[in-house]
């Protein structure tokens, strides 16, 4: 009688551990299958990322594709043609190339890095603003070509000594040098030694 039960537990415990591992085996397929479909339609949902200008015009799909930052120059000739390359393909977007910071020893002239990237194919211009609803102007650069760059701008609003967060507006303009073609703000610290 004692070997019955002990057959009839090691029958029953053989049954658990056979139904526990066909149990794990379709979880596991299931959960490959799931996630080959989910990449499979992460794919096709990446291709619809990229849009047109009438797209981010309308509001719909504000997602663009970008450059690969991992891209590599061959050689120099090389390097010329990808960045004639990228001109060619970044029209309607901006490049900015700038230093996050800009310090000043008196509060009025500060050491800076503010730059119209040689990847722009456009005119650009910088504004300075000391808040963030922009309303306080405290310096507004002349035109930079692409390539060209400001390393010191005098402040029309003078700081106390400390550390400031303010807003810097890059702004692209078209040939006639009237009509602005995009502006992207980004925050700029201040510091006053």
């Amino acid at each position: 009688m004692a070997e019955e039960k002990k057959d009839s537990k090691s029958k029953i415990i053989i049954i658990v551990l056979v139904i526990v591992i066909v149990l794990m085996a379709a979880g596991g397929t299931a959960a490959f299958i799931l996630l080959n479909n989910n990449n499979g339609n992460q794919a096709n949902d990446d291709k619809s990322a990229v849009t047109t200008d009438s797209d981010q015009k309308s509001g719909n799909n504000p997602l663009q594709l970008g450059y690969d930052s991992a891209a590599v120059a061959l050689d120099e000739n090389g390097l010329e043609k990808q960045i004639e390359e990228m001109r060619k393909n970044s029209e309607g977007s901006v490049s900015l190339e700038y230093k996050n910071e800009a310090e000043s020893t008196n509060g009025k002239e500060f050491d800076c890095y503010l730059a119209n990237s040689e990847l722009n194919t456009e005119d650009m211009f910088f504004a300075i603003f000391t808040d963030a609803s922009m309303t306080e102007q405290m310096y507004l650069s002349g035109l930079l070509k692409p390539g060209t760059s400001i390393q010191k701008f005098t402040s029309e609003i003078p700081l106390e000594k400390g550390e400031y967060s303010a807003v810097c507006v890059f702004t692209t303009v078209s040939d006639d040098h009237e009509t602005m073609t995009s502006q992207v703000a980004v925050e700029l610290k201040l510091t006053v030694k």
